[in-house]
């Protein structure tokens, strides 16, 4: 996923130096990296609420 995002930022790039800021294409490409983004960091967060939860068990009682 990241890789993708950064030929998306790089193509973004180099769309902006071709066809200037307020080109049709250089926005909705703007929008397609800042959705990529959000749910980049939406699984980030999910898989780190799975990791919180086993982190956080209980541990059986010792024997001693």
């Amino acid at each position: 996923m990241s890789k993708h995002l950064q030929n998306l930022e790089r193509l973004c790039r180099k769309m902006e130096q071709r066809f200037g800021d307020g080109d049709e294409f250089v926005l909705q490409l703007r929008q397609e990296i800042a959705v990529m983004q959000k749910k980049k960091i939406s699984e980030a967060a999910a898989k780190n609420l799975g990791r919180r939860q086993t982190d956080t068990a209980v541990a059986p009682p010792s024997v001693h």
